[in-house]
């Protein structure tokens, strides 16, 4: 992740050419049933080519080239009437292990070691050492190394052919496990898209780049086409798939060899959400295409679904997700210094610095005695030096400017009730949650207890500032001092600890449990072949991405931890849908209906 501008929602949108009447039709406005015909009638093929591809961002993109690259025909289906999906929005920056930038230089960043790290943070109860397979199942070992094993030949790959020029940045930012013994290489495999300038650019430059490419080899790209059902022959063979326009007409597209999802993940689609997220989710930064389509079409055929409570998780502003759940941004790391979150209680439950996939999951408590999810809401708290000298690091507004969802307070108490307010004013939309009695009382105590952890420099409760993770990403990407106020910078012996002011105002702004997007779905091999129920390959079928379920599995290794498997998987897709045999085109088999 990098702290660059994005495109938004309303960029998305600006983009493909359409307006906010648009949204009911990208953010989930429309239903489709997916069933099979019901009696074996042939079909009509409006369409063909050796392997089809259902998603345009980074692991869709990547099969395409690759197949293209090795004497395919190519098509990709949009359901968006824009290309490059979520990655198109993103920081851009891709996990790499074993990247050239590292080779350069001279650092090892040996397979066995860089397995070990990512093991451990995928499967900390599994984890043993001293396994071969270090006490992970068979194929979730088998992913993690094909990950390995293939991330840095796809970059390579895609850098020889012009698809994607990339940069390294050493000795770069952290890992998120950095402290972690396993991590033998805790810093420079992340690596971005290179500009032509030669400077590092975001995902809509990743994303520019291999749509170049793609124009340029003539490969043909169908916007506003939702895929809504896998055409399988009388043996069980993906043969193509049928999309829907916009407007609302069927187009059946025949694929000889492969098709290969990359259409992203759940993250819009309210009833999935509810139903696998592991605590209340009220948006992410996806865009609103993402709506788990893969996961009814592959289920319906037979796939095998794992990982379905996973996500890349990231903290959202509430009121920006209840107003439209494809919220501008995340927030990555709360802002500033003399700034805390505290739950309804009052109280801190979490290192404010530690990175945002999982700080998150502390919304995801559950209080067995009050049944309830105590950290629902996290209060980001802060004074006027930290809304003045960090003004514009988001989600604090810009300098002089104003945001609707801050809430401000002269003193502890008016901002206590203030809070309390809002909720009242949101509460159809949020349930039974609001303040407990005592957040007052123990909002002082709070403070208290954390300004003596800022004189200290040490915070004994939750080892914020501990790790160069948390130095690093505050001092040098999110919390940027302002140098035109006449407030302090920090000059106590912890960078990200500033005493909180005795004197008001102070504000709150309410963060909620969100998503970058989701990452369960079908389960791949490590070939990116989609896997039945009886964990077999169904034939030519393969997907890579947030669509299924992510060879990460709830780890999230680094800044780049969703764009680097996406891309390296929707290689390993592309080569492989690339090999597949031509298949017959029979009739059409009947699968288990379900719904998009």
């Amino acid at each position: 992740m990098e702290r660059q501008s994005r495109i938004s929602r309303r960029d998305f949108l600006k983009a493909a050419g359409v307006g906010g009447a648009a949204v009911a039709v990208l953010g989930g406005g429309a239903t489709y049933l997916v069933s099979a015909v019901r009696k074996e009638e042939e079909v009509t093929w409006d369409r063909e080519a050796d392997v089809v591809v259902v998603g345009s961002g980074a692991a869709g993109s990547a099969a395409a080239v690759t197949a293209h690259h090795e004497g395919n025909l190519v098509i990709i289906l949009e359901k968006a009437p824009a290309y490059g999906g979520t990655s198109a929005k993103s920081g851009g920056g891709y996990w790499i292990p074993n990247n050239f930038a590292l080779r350069e230089a001279g650092i090892q960043d040996r397979r066995e070691d860089a397995i070990r790290y990512m093991a451990r943070y995928s499967y900390p109860h599994l984890y043993d050492p001293t396994d071969p397979r270090l006490g992970l199942p068979e194929n979730g070992y088998n992913l993690i190394a094909a990950f390995y094993d293939n991330a840095s030949k796809a970059v390579d790959f895609l850098a020889e052919i012009g698809a994607l020029q990339s940069a390294g940045r050493l000795p770069g930012n952290p890992d998120y496990l950095e402290h972690a013994p396993e991590n033998k290489v805790p810093r420079g495999r992340s690596l971005g898209p290179k500009k032509p300038d030669g400077t590092r650019g975001n995902g809509a430059e990743m994303m520019r780049q291999m749509k170049a490419w793609v124009d340029a080899e003539g490969i043909p790209v169908l916007l506003e086409h939702r895929v809504r059902r896998i055409v399988v022959n009388d043996k069980g063979e993906v043969v193509g798939v049928e999309a829907v326009t916009q407007d609302g007409k069927a187009v059946t597209v025949r694929s000889r060899k492969g098709v290969v999802f990359g259409s992203g993940g759940y993250t819009h689609n309210r009833e999935l959400v509810l139903n696998f997220q592991p605590g209340p989710i009220f948006g992410g930064c996806a865009v609103p295409t993402a709506e788990g389509d893969f996961i009814y079409v592959a289920e319906a055929i037979g796939a095998k679904l794992g990982n379905m409570p996973g996500a890349w998780h990231a903290e959202i502003v509430l009121e920006q997700a209840l107003e439209f759940s494809s919220v501008p941004n995340d927030v990555w790391q709360p802002i500033g210094d003399s700034m805390i979150l505290v739950n309804k209680y009052g109280k801190r439950v979490v290192s404010e610095k530690r990175n945002y996939n999982d700080r998150t999951k502390i919304h995801f408590v559950w209080d067995p005695v009050k049944a309830e999810y105590v950290n629902q809401f996290l209060f980001m708290v802060y004074d006027q030096r930290n809304a003045d000298l960090y003004a514009g690091n988001y989600p604090l507004p810009a300098a002089g400017a104003s945001a609707p969802y801050v809430i401000s307070g002269q003193t502890l108490a008016e901002l206590a009730q203030n809070i309390r307010d809002r909720l009242t004013k949101i509460a159809s939309r949020i349930g039974i949650y609001r303040l407990d009695q005592s957040f007052d009382s123990n909002l002082e105590a709070t403070i208290a207890l954390f300004n003596q952890f800022a004189e200290k420099g040490v915070d004994e409760d939750f080892q914020r500032g501990a790790f160069p993770y948390d130095v690093e990403w505050h001092s040098g990407t999110f919390s940027i001092p302002r140098k035109d106020t006449p407030w302090p910078l920090n000059d106590r012996p912890n960078i990200t600890m500033y005493p909180i002011s005795s004197k008001g105002p102070y504000y709150a702004i309410i963060l909620a449990a969100g998503t970058l997007d989701t990452n369960g779905g079908p389960v791949i091999s490590e070939k990116a072949q989609v896997l039945d129920t009886e964990d077999r390959p169904i034939p030519g079928l393969y997907g890579a991405g947030n669509c299924i379920a992510s060879p990460t599995a709830r780890a999230y290794y680094a800044g780049g931890s969703t764009l680097g498997p996406a891309l390296t998987f929707g290689y390993i897709a592309g080569l492989n849908a690339a090999k597949e045999p031509v298949k017959q085109v029979g009739r059409v088999a009947e699968p288990v209906a379900g719904r998009v």
